[in-house]
């Protein structure tokens, strides 16, 4: 045994001190599913005081962009205290703010309460499932079924905001295909960002679609002159 320590110390050198290993930190606590669910209940609770009989459509959409705006932070908050790759681009908050512009729209046209009720439950549901894929990915446990539930997510709401576009009779055209231009670029940027990261391809290829489809909804309701309903959905599945 003398032998042993006397070939260890050997290969010390003068001055040299053995290292101990150093454990890492333990990572922060974590928000999750709990924090998110809490977020959504926050957000459909508020959504319920939209209705078009306490508020005006004036009330109503103030409401509706400081309620986003506070999904918004709370979502940020969610991905910067996880960690999560790219917590600042945009792609993270574009379904559920368009899932509440869709419901504060419903509201103002539902014709009682339960629809209302109803549309703002869906919005929940849709911030949390929409985020708890943004979650899953960046924590390193994504499944097959999380990019069909994105894509099902973002689909849901633009074809929703298609068709409540397509159906105000208030707006001008030029401003309906601005609306169906926007809400495509930001939805095909969504779709687009899962399946790269670079910023500028994605960009690119949501700018090409959202180009056709608006083409597309140019076409069907200058020409063919088909009900919004219909137009709606040719729109959404030729995104």
């Amino acid at each position: 045994m003398s032998e042993a320590l006397a070939s260890s110390s050997a290969t010390l050198r003068p001055g040299q001190q053995v290292r101990s290993r150093v454990r890492p930190t333990a990572r922060p606590v974590q928000l999750g599913t709990r924090y998110l669910g809490l977020l959504s209940a926050w957000a459909v609770a508020l959504g319920l005081t939209f209705k078009s009989e306490l508020l005006s459509p004036t009330q109503v959409w103030q409401a509706t962009a400081a309620l986003a705006v506070l999904v918004t932070l709370g979502l940020v908050f969610l991905h910067a205290r996880n960690r999560t790759p790219a917590f600042l681009s945009l792609d993270h908050y574009i379904t559920p703010v368009l899932v509440i512009i869709a419901a504060a729209a419903f509201s103002i046209l539902a014709p009682d309460y339960r629809v209302h009720a109803l549309a703002m439950l869906t919005m929940g549901a849709f911030i949390f499932a929409s985020s708890f894929v943004d979650l899953s990915r960046g924590m390193g446990r994504e499944r097959p079924l999380h990019r069909f539930l994105r894509d099902a997510t973002t689909f849901c709401a633009l074809l929703a905001l298609f068709f409540l576009v397509l159906q105000s009779n208030d707006l001008p055209n030029v401003v309906k295909f601005s609306a169906i231009f926007v809400i495509a670029l930001l939805s095909g940027y969504r779709s687009f960002r899962f399946a790269t990261k670079r910023e500028g391809l994605a960009l690119l290829s949501a700018f090409q679609t959202a180009g056709t489809v608006t083409c597309g909804a140019f076409g069907m309701v200058t020409y063919v002159k088909q009900g919004g309903q219909y137009v709606a959905g040719i729109l959404a599945f030729d995104w």
